[in-house]
């Protein structure tokens, strides 16, 4: 029995790199329930005193930028949405970081996003190298802010020590040593140039906040996509197309309208017109091929000469993101390319073990922990492979989008990874537990899922209750063609001497390829 789990993201982790946040440290999509008001609370005083404060000395209005607090997305953000310039703070991460009275602390965060803003850093996307370039932008402007305000110099390395930073500049975010020095020689520079980086800041985003409609256009889209992922509202999912479509036709942002499309449709489980999307692309690339590579599979189609070509000479050492790796990995294990795909498929748990927990959002885990453990099964690792799918689907159940079509499916097919592993390892009462809320969960929705009879079955023939397997291996059969399940009706058959009815399925079950069928076709059906 075959089960193809496909990537369900809501593509978020490649979204918000693309819709330029400037952010302190990593974070998931709980950015887009605060700009959409879903966590945002009121601001403190001394935070809105605080923005005043700024915004008053370096001769800026207030209404500038809009400050909302979020209680949820651990990080202080600079972002663009709908033509605004937003600062998200959450204020209750920065106090447990602060763990102090010092003002300052806040002034420099606050400093540093209004940096991002004016340096026009929200109006586009980078690479690590330019973000980090970016970063050090941002702390040289609230080095200077912090001058202006009357701050001590320590203050600045007081601040930047309680912020989270990396041990080697190859991501996002710069060493703690580069961000102090950058921050400090704003705050020297503060009164010998202070006309100057005052006249840079209000040049730069003068001239490229008029290229803030395509922005907008873009932030529009993802804000109804992510809308219908959480609701399942299909008006949302009609405004999010439209306003992809207009950028598709106006031709901006090369491939990225596309690919998000997709993973709209994809959302609304309708592969084919995501496949159609993606075959629009005028440049294809190693990463379009594997997403059409996942949606040919989930329909179970076979997969366009073109297609196989260029996933065949891709060179993996050079995908980068987990969803991404993830599907070469099953491409290799599809095409038998076992070794490899066991590297691969390692390489990455490893790397998500060791890795910081912030670095891929949930549903990029939710993605590689589901397929892992597909493949774990594939090795008989059983207890490896149960362990990992329930991991998979606490995630699911921790994002709570189960109005969505897509999530409720993959949340399904962990369910089924997970109740095969549970068969393999013999964890038979758990197994049960495990049906049972399956089970539940299809009633409320009001399906029958004929993998729940088929497992049953398969409890059943292990537990000992052959008559009642026959009975649901019979039903199951009825609609669906499963030759294994044909193998485990004759094993059936034989445990109650029934070896007509036995080698009838054996021979059903071998002629339609398992090869296990087959020797017991022999041995026990000579005649």
């Amino acid at each position: 029995m075959k089960y193809i789990l496909t990537v369900f993201t809501i593509f978020i982790s490649y979204c918000i790199s693309a819709q330029s946040v400037c952010k302190l440290s990593q974070q998931e999509l709980d950015l887009y329930l605060c700009v959409n008001d879903y966590t945002s609370i009121e601001s403190s005083a001394s935070l809105t005193l605080g923005l005043s404060e700024i915004v008053s000395e370096i001769g800026l209005s207030q209404s500038n930028f809009t400050m909302k607090t979020c209680n949820s997305i651990q990080n202080a953000v600079a972002v663009i949405i709908d033509g605004e310039r937003e600062l998200l703070i959450d204020e209750n991460y920065l106090s447990k970081l602060n763990n102090s009275t010092n003002s300052s602390f806040y002034l420099f965060i606050l400093a540093h996003e209004i940096g991002h803003h004016l340096n026009g850093h929200t109006l586009k996307s980078s690479d690590n190298s330019t973000s980090r370039k970016q970063e050090l932008e941002a702390d040289y402007f609230a080095g200077f802010v912090l001058k202006k305000l009357n701050s001590k110099i320590q203050d600045i390395t007081n601040a930047l020590n309680k912020i989270p930073h990396p041990n080697q500049n190859t991501g996002t975010h710069p060493i703690l040593k580069d961000r102090i020095f950058s921050a400090k020689s704003g705050f020297n520079d503060a009164e010998l140039k202070e006309q100057e980086i005052l006249q840079k800041f209000e040049t730069e985003i003068t001239d490229k906040i008029k290229n803030a409609d395509k922005i907008n256009t873009l932030n529009l889209a993802r804000s109804f996509y992510y809308k219908y992922a959480e609701t399942g509202n299909m008006e949302f999912f009609g405004s999010s197309r439209r306003y992809y479509e207009e950028l598709i036709n106006k031709k901006l942002f090369g491939n990225i309208p596309f690919i998000e499309l997709s993973y709209l449709h994809k959302l609304n489980d309708d592969f084919e017109s995501s496949i159609q999307i993606l075959e629009e692309i005028q440049n294809p690339n190693s990463y379009t091929a594997l997403l059409l590579y996942e949606n040919y599979n989930q329909l179970e189609q076979s997969i366009p000469k073109k297609i196989e070509t260029f996933l065949s000479n891709i060179d993996f050492t050079s995908i980068e993101g987990l969803t991404y790796k993830t599907i070469l990995a099953n491409y290799y294990l599809n095409t038998n390319k076992i070794e490899i795909a066991e590297n691969l498929f390692n390489t990455l748990y490893i790397g998500i073990q060791e890795g910081d927990e912030n670095e891929n959002n949930k549903f990029e885990l939710i993605h590689f922990y589901s397929n892992y453990a597909y493949f774990l099964n594939s090795k008989s690792e059983f207890k490896k492979s149960a362990e990992t799918a329930e991991i998979a689907i606490e995630l699911i159940k921790s994002s709570g989008y189960y109005n969505n079509k897509q999530i409720n499916s993959i949340l399904k097919s962990c369910y089924f990874t997970y109740s095969m592993a549970l068969l393999g390892s013999k964890e038979y009462p758990l197994l049960e537990q495990t049906l049972s809320l399956w089970e539940d969960l299809e009633l409320q929705q009001n399906v029958v899922n004929a993998n729940i009879l088929y497992l049953k079955a398969r409890l059943q023939e292990e537990t000992g209750k052959t008559k009642k397997a026959i009975q649901n291996f019979q039903s199951y059969l009825k609609t669906n063609k499963d030759p294994y399940a044909n193998f485990h009706l004759g094993k059936c058959y034989l445990e109650l001497k029934n070896n007509k009815s036995a080698c009838l399925e054996f021979k059903n079950s071998c002629d339609n390829g398992v090869v296990l069928a087959c020797r017991y076709l022999k041995i026990k059906c000579n005649d």
